[in-house]
């Protein structure tokens, strides 16, 4: 699907450009960017996170840096922006376990765990709730890894989705205001059959407030996405899911409105150490409010400077808006 097709399907299905001056203190088309949200009565707000891989060079900085710039100060300029949120979700792309890295030692091996320690630390300075687990990583060190992985964030009392052969522990649940919120995980890059995902959202839907679907999917480093993508996304859409939030390009890819539901195609990186181009150190957030009259999707252009994610500003945030798609916020029903 062109780019332009996508923006133009956003248009037709009504997303309007709305000032944010009144509610969070940011109007469209202005080079800042909220670096915290004000909460609002019987509201929801979830803030959607970009890949979190925390081996390797990642890894390697947070050990190496001076004191009181690691682990949890890797994240410090994302504090107030996640502490205004009601729920936080982003995408693991990796194990905890007590392995030695395997990464660390030679990078070309693409097999990441995250030491416990480390990954507490991140994942409470980010106050999150629940990742997925649906990536081509979370099997790196195997089904003991994998499992691994889920026990430490038991204990941390995170909440975890998806496998990456979408062959067991598809979702999860989630509850906050009265609204129940079930996230679905499904990994295109092994088994690329959508059956199990949908009939999950089917299954779901009776019990769910919103549904959203966490897909793991299409080429790295490309700025549009797939057709494989697109028609994933709109089946399901179809299907009955709200919302679909992807991962894995590595790169922001536009934003497009589907019957009224939102695909965000892929948010990009958050913390992650591939510096190798401007678009792999830049990323996406979204702030998405829930109310019972509609839906606040607001963008935040995020910058990764040494794997240390912080709101982008000026030009940065210009360019990765223009990536999104041209438009800082949306208003669905």
């Amino acid at each position: 699907m062109p780019y332009s097709r996508i923006q133009r399907l956003s248009k037709q299905a009504g997303v309007a450009a709305v000032a944010l001056v009144a509610a969070f203190g940011l109007a469209q088309g202005t080079a800042e960017a909220p670096h915290a949200f004000i909460s609002q009565q019987n509201a929801t707000d979830i803030l959607f996170l970009g890949d979190v891989m925390l081996d390797r060079g990642v890894a390697r900085r947070a050990a190496t840096t001076t004191p009181g710039l690691g682990g949890g100060a890797m994240v410090s300029g994302m504090q107030p922006l996640v502490h205004s949120a009601d729920v936080v979700v982003l995408n693991f792309e990796g194990t905890i376990t007590t392995n030695p890295s395997i990464a660390q030692q030679d990078n070309t091996i693409l097999r990441f765990t995250f030491t416990p320690e480390l990954a507490k630390t991140i994942l409470e300075a980010l106050e999150v709730d629940v990742v997925s687990l649906a990536n081509n990583h979370a099997l790196d060190f195997y089904a003991a890894g994998y499992e691994s992985t889920k026990t430490y964030l038991d204990e941390w009392g995170i909440g975890h989705f998806g496998h990456p052969l979408n062959s067991q522990h598809l979702s999860t649940i989630f509850e906050h205001e009265g609204r129940v919120l079930c996230f679905v995980g499904y990994h295109e890059l092994y088994d690329a059959n959508t059956a199990s995902v949908v009939a999950e959202i089917i299954r779901l839907r009776p019990e769910c407030t919103k549904i959203i679907v966490f897909p793991h999917w299409g080429p790295e480093y490309e700025p549009l996405p797939s057709a494989s993508q697109v028609s994933e996304a709109h089946a399901f859409i179809d299907a009955g899911a709200d919302m679909v939030i992807g991962a894995h390009p590595h790169v922001v890819q536009p934003i497009e409105v589907y019957n009224g539901k939102p695909i965000a195609y892929s948010l990009g990186n958050f913390i992650f150490d591939q510096d190798f181009s401007w678009e792999t150190r830049h990323g996406l957030a979204l702030m998405v409010r829930l109310r019972d009259e509609g839906t606040r999707i607001t963008l935040i252009p995020i910058a990764i400077e040494g794997s240390r994610p912080s709101p982008a500003l000026g030009e940065e945030r210009t360019r990765i808006i223009e990536a999104a798609g041209g438009v800082d916020t949306l208003e669905l029903p």
